[in-house]
């Protein structure tokens, strides 16, 4: 079973022994009706025999008991030529295909990077028509559950990898003629946990992500550093490249972003990730296993000094130089690139416990609300977002907007990405990813915010000088409770 290091070692700039382990149709022509002339008597007064005269039409007619049968005969057959353009063509010229309508709530993905394929769906597909909106993340989970089948509610949603538990009933499988539980082997395994309920699927990601490690590569190249690949490791590097004021005593230079909450972005999933490695069960807070990975978590903050609750946010720390090292998804790439263009940074995998090399998910599906209207339309239309064409689409257009697109979450499409500088560390840990219900930036007001604050408060007390055996009573209700409030959140 992984065990972390004793955290009480003093860090003296040298490493603690041992690593850390956690289209019309043509009108047939018709023939003319013959038209009758009674026989000619060669003894008739009238006309000469071998030279007849022509007679006027009444005097051929007359006396002629089929004198009605031309007009009747033209009157038919203008009716036959009626019927068939009442029946068969002119309905393909004037009839009117039923349109379906479908409200797509995205998120994170701006109308200029969806509206190509949304397009070329359209043009395949004329009877379809999408409206997407890029949606704020706040109160999204809420918002979408109670729209209803209003006017305006949404057709198609994004889910959280961690919300089926709260969700699930509110939404519409898939058909099996769209999706079927053996079609996810295509994707990381990770989707199949997350996704899968009662042998029904119930969202598709078109993207994949979790946690990597970000460094400075400047400040690891002056002090002649490598990324580290366990937490041991980190630890030890974070207490090397910390400088501290002597006099003032203030963290001039941190060494990496952990041990605190507030300023620490993401600190939820790092910790959830340390519990799990760690063969913890977060739900568990009483076991060994929790107690040691929240102590390894503070003690780089309370012990070590190599971040402070004085610092900065972190990200925005890492992207002005003054924190070696940070824990962040993929997107958030593109916002530190957005805060400072010049900063020299790398992207490795993020540390593991050598016998347990997990990974942190947390990345977003499409699913269909049981308010829709057109809810096989809409699997339909994600069927074909899915695809491996489509998602290579999205992804050139969101690069050409930010410094990466969404990694691709079909293992087919990991080997595009594997060189990457940027998203290759991501696909590469994929198909380790693990999760649970502790992730950050949800928004969800619900499982994940509800067992997060717990331990929030957990830590705060841990780094306001309260031991981790004197706040574990109150985290132990308290997680105990949601878990409670949310039996499948298992």
């Amino acid at each position: 079973m992984p065990k972390f290091p004793d955290p009480t070692k003093d860090y003296g700039a040298s490493p603690v022994a041992g690593a850390i382990d956690v289209n019309q149709l043509p009108v047939a022509e018709v023939p003319p009706e013959p038209i009758y002339q009674a026989p000619v008597s060669e003894s008739s007064p009238h006309i000469e025999h071998n030279n007849a005269k022509e007679m006027a039409p009444e005097a051929q007619l007359s006396g002629s008991p089929f004198r009605n049968i031309i007009p009747i005969g033209i009157g038919l057959v203008a009716i036959t030529i009626l019927i068939v353009l009442v029946a068969i063509i002119i309905p393909k010229f004037t009839k009117k295909t039923t349109q379906a309508t479908l409200n797509y709530w995205g998120l994170w993905e701006p109308t200029s990077v969806m509206q190509a394929v949304i397009a070329d769906y359209e043009t395949q597909n004329p009877n379809i028509k999408i409206n997407y909106t890029m949606q704020s993340p706040k109160n999204y989970r809420t918002r979408f559950l109670s729209a209803g089948n209003q006017e305006n509610s949404p057709d198609i949603v994004r889910i959280h990898n961690t919300w089926l538990p709260m969700v699930k009933k509110s939404l519409s499988p898939a058909p099996d003629s769209v999706f079927k539980v053996a079609d996810l082997s295509i994707y990381y395994p990770i989707v199949q946990k997350n996704f899968v309920s009662a042998n029904k699927v119930y969202a598709i990601p078109l993207e994949i992500d979790g946690l990597a490690l970000l460094y400075n590569d400047d400040i690891f190249k002056e002090t002649g550093a490598t990324p580290p690949s366990d937490w041991n490791t980190l630890r030890k590097l974070a207490f090397d490249l910390t400088k501290t004021n002597p006099e003032t005593k203030i963290i001039e230079r941190a060494g990496v972003a952990l041990g605190t909450t507030t300023n620490v972005e993401h600190w939820s999933d790092i910790l959830g990730l340390l519990i799990l490695q760690n063969s913890g069960n977060p739900g568990k807070p009483s076991e060994t296993a929790v107690q040691d990975a929240l102590t390894f978590y503070t003690t780089i903050s309370a012990k070590d000094k190599s971040w402070d609750v004085s610092q900065p946010n972190s990200v925005y720390a890492f992207a002005t130089g003054t924190v070696a090292m940070i824990l962040a998804p993929s997107w958030q790439v593109s916002e530190i690139k957005a805060i400072n263009p010049n900063l020299n940074f790398k992207v490795a995998p993020a540390p593991v416990l050598p016998s347990a090399n997990y990974a942190w998910a947390s990345y977003w599906a499409e699913a269909v609300p049981l308010t829709s209207k057109n809810s096989e339309e809409a699997w339909k239309f994600i069927k074909y977002l899915s695809s491996p064409a489509v998602l290579q689409k999205m992804y050139a257009g969101a690069s050409q907007i930010r410094a990466l697109g969404e990694p691709y979450p079909l293992i087919s499409l990991g080997a595009s990405l594997a060189n990457d500088p940027l998203a290759g560390p991501y696909i590469s840990q994929a198909s380790n990813y693990v999760s649970w219900y502790m992730a950050d930036r949800t928004y969800d007001e619900g499982v994940n915010d509800e067992f997060s604050k717990y331990y929030e408060d957990a830590i705060n007390a841990v780094n306001g000088g309260s031991t981790i055996g004197a706040v574990l009573k109150t985290l132990d209700e308290g997680v105990a409770q949601v878990s409670a409030k949310y039996p499948e959140a298992k």
